[in-house]
């Protein structure tokens, strides 16, 4: 799969954006489009560029915005490198931001204004903001 092919197969085949290679061209068939899964960005945050930061500021709300902020602040604090810490937005499972360290099994999320921590497959809100 190269960089510019979306991550699904269509009739077998691995439907690039470049209309005259795939099968089944999305303008041809539309209806195409809305029956494919959503799926998520995850991102390491040395990788999120300014047109990234800027999607995900417009995509949440200010508190979801806020805890994001925080939870990057603390690992900067804990002097956690960006490769290591893993960004997911655009995820139709979590209504605002997911945030993780890899190599480990903290994750957080920012939804709804609140601060969750997930463990064992249970979330805990940590913290709110308002």
């Amino acid at each position: 799969m190269t960089e510019n092919s979306y991550p699904f197969p269509i009739a077998g085949f691995w439907c690039r954006q470049s209309m005259n290679r795939c099968p089944f061209p999305l303008v041809a068939f539309p209806m195409l489009a809305l029956t494919l899964p959503a799926l998520a960005e995850t991102r390491p945050l040395s990788e999120v560029t300014k047109k990234i930061e800027a999607q995900i500021l417009r995509q949440n709300s200010r508190q979801d915005i806020e805890c994001y902020k925080y939870i990057l602040k603390d690992f900067q604090q804990r002097k956690v490198r960006k490769a290591d810490v893993f960004v997911v937005f655009d995820d139709p499972g979590i209504e605002g931001i997911g945030i993780g360290i890899s190599e480990t099994d903290a994750n957080y999320s920012c939804e709804g204004g609140e601060m969750r921590v997930w463990e064992a497959g249970k979330y805990s809100v940590v913290k709110q903001f308002r």
